[in-house]
């Protein structure tokens, strides 16, 4: 919004001042140039400030997933004490990074009265970290501002949802699913459809998955299909999906899978 405000004023100055010497038609043409100038310059400089914080989340998280797997790699190789011990420990070491992560999206702050979309842009970044925190208070909270172009928040909205019983996730899931395609529709197609199975739906549940899988070709999709309409829905499981399934903490895995940690985003 400021940008448009300096932009603007600018204009109108400069079109003023060229209007005083060469008459009201380049005093129209120099303002319109003005506007059109700030606004690229100022948006070029918001930019860079920008890619330089996402620069930094992505050391963080190289960082993050180097010495993770480096202590991984140690405790298979030399294996010291109580696995679930091991695992506390790199839990809270990530926790660690991913708190890094949070406060470096809070660097995009100040900028966030240049550009109106910014704001909606960190609060969707920090509601994912967060749901990887279990910080559901203030995910939940984040929520209303969230940008919803990836699958991922998508479906941590419709988990969020079903653990709060709010009303509205079928309208929601509608209206959301339609932007996806291939393995980005997977996983929300993956959600809804668990949702519907766990309130009995079956019959809904298998209509929606005969929509999915002709939007993707993920086996997890076309595997729960086969279960419904072969009459063996015990059989239907979104394990396939793996960490991004189990992130949403819906359901825990039956067998332990051989990680360390979650997978971090």
């Amino acid at each position: 919004m400021l940008t448009i405000i300096i932009a603007l004023v600018s204009g109108v100055a400069v079109g003023a001042i060229s209007a005083n010497f060469w008459g009201p038609y380049w005093g129209i043409a120099f303002g319109a140039v003005t506007i059109i100038l700030v606004q690229l310059l100022i948006g070029l400089w918001i930019r860079r400030k920008i890619n330089a914080i996402n620069a930094g989340i992505q050391g963080v998280l190289l960082e993050a997933q180097k010495q993770l797997g480096k202590k991984v790699r140690i405790f298979q190789q030399k294996p010291q004490g109580n696995p679930k011990a091991m695992q506390k420990m790199l839990e809270k070491d990530q926790e660690g990074y991913l708190r890094q992560v949070l406060s470096e999206i809070d660097k995009m702050a100040p900028f966030c009265i240049w550009n109106v979309l910014l704001k909606k842009q960190m609060n969707t970044m920090k509601m994912i970290y967060l749901y990887q925190l279990k910080d559901f208070k203030k995910v939940d909270e984040l929520m209303p501002g969230v940008m919803f172009f990836d699958s991922r928040a998508v479906a941590m909205k419709l988990a969020r949802m079903y653990k709060n019983e709010e009303p509205g996730i079928d309208k929601f899931f509608r209206k959301k699913v339609k932007k996806f395609k291939g393995d980005n529709a997977a996983l929300v197609y993956a959600t809804y459809t668990w949702i519907l199975m766990k309130a009995d739906k079956i019959d809904e549940a298998t209509q929606v998955l005969i929509e999915g899988k002709n939007k993707t070709s993920n086996p997890v999709i076309v595997a729960n299909w086969e279960a419904l309409v072969n009459g063996t829905p015990k059989k239907f499981s979104n394990a396939g999906l793996g960490d991004d399934w189990y992130a949403l903490y819906l359901e825990e895995p039956k067998i332990k899978q051989q990680r360390m940690t979650r997978q971090m985003y």
